[in-house]
């Protein structure tokens, strides 16, 4: 199942996308009469995270697509390109990214790997969904497309084994880790700065529930600047998986349903304001985002030698 969270005429709903005819099948108008019978909340379909926290919600969606793709349903649904797309999760606890993990990458980079997943955390108030701008600070130096695999976390999730961890995966989705380039490579203490400024967290466009993505360890995934490919790669490359990192973040770090793990990017590469990127993996779509620029105050530039 591929879910997507979007708005219409001012109404923000959950919906179930249907590729073969792009199109989605809306959840809150088809699920309505069953919220009392089921005593669930009516943020079930309007909230992902609400709805991940909702086993039943699932069968009621997953009765919802099979009704659907039968052409049992005729209200609530829409064309694709007659919706905003939100972004799917829109308020998790935490977005936790692993870093330098691609070997394609590293061996760019030129590094050595950490023993243990290389993790940091990337602020929730950078997110934005497909077709939003992503917003570079003018005066701040390059910043980069580093395009991931995501994980989006069912259940509470503490001190897991590798062996189950797994069972802690709602579905998948596409990340940008938008990186404020220069700014990082200063020093180490600049990169929560440099990940998390507005806008630098596209998500999107749906996430594609554990289901029906079971097999993660061979896709392709490709990213792209206005229209060229930049670079091409494949979740074959990760070093640590994503049981492992799961294993290794639950040991300090309680996860939470709906929180985001990121795998790490494949070869990144620099944007600029009138660009249109793309990330695709192989399984899930297209994430695509203009690139502007905004002005903000420079003296903090000037005082980096940034400007």
């Amino acid at each position: 199942m591929k879910i997507l969270s979007y708005e219409i005429m001012g109404e923000v709903s959950l919906g179930i996308m249907l590729l073969e005819e792009n199109k989605l099948v809306d959840l809150k108008l088809n699920a309505e009469a069953l919220l009392k019978e089921y005593s669930l909340p009516r943020e079930v379909f309007t909230d992902l995270k609400t709805f991940i926290e909702h086993d039943q919600a699932f069968q009621i969606a997953k009765q919802i697509e099979d009704d659907a793709l039968k052409g049992k349903i005729k209200k609530g649904v829409y064309e694709l390109d007659k919706v905003k797309i939100l972004p799917p999760i829109r308020n998790p606890s935490k977005i936790i990214c692993t870093g330098l993990n691609f070997e394609d990458y590293r061996r760019i980079l030129g590094l050595q790997y950490l023993p243990v997943p290389q993790i940091f955390l990337k602020a929730p108030s950078a997110i934005i969904g497909h077709m939003d701008p992503i917003e570079i600070p003018e005066s701040y130096g390059k910043v980069y497309h580093e395009y991931e695999l995501a994980c989006i976390i069912s259940k509470k999730c503490k001190n897991v084994n590798e062996s189950i961890a797994e069972d802690y995966i709602f579905g998948y989705t596409i990340f940008n880790d938008i990186t404020a380039h220069d700014i990082e490579l200063l020093t180490r203490e600049l990169q929560q700065w440099a990940k998390s400024i507005d806008t630098f967290a596209p998500i999107g466009p749906v996430v594609v529930t554990k289901d029906e993505l079971r097999d993660i360890s061979n896709l392709k995934m490709v990213r792209r600047r206005n229209g060229i490919i930049e670079s091409e790669s494949n979740t074959k490359y990760m070093r640590f998986k994503f049981n492992e990192i799961i294993s290794f973040i639950s040991t300090f770090i309680t996860l939470n349903p709906g929180d985001i793990i990121t795998s790490g990017s494949p070869p990144a590469g620099p944007i600029y304001p009138g660009d249109l990127i793309e990330a695709e993996i192989e399984g899930i779509g297209v994430l695509r985002n203009p690139v502007v620029s905004v002005k903000v105050r420079e003296d903090y530039a000037k005082a980096l030698n940034l400007k």
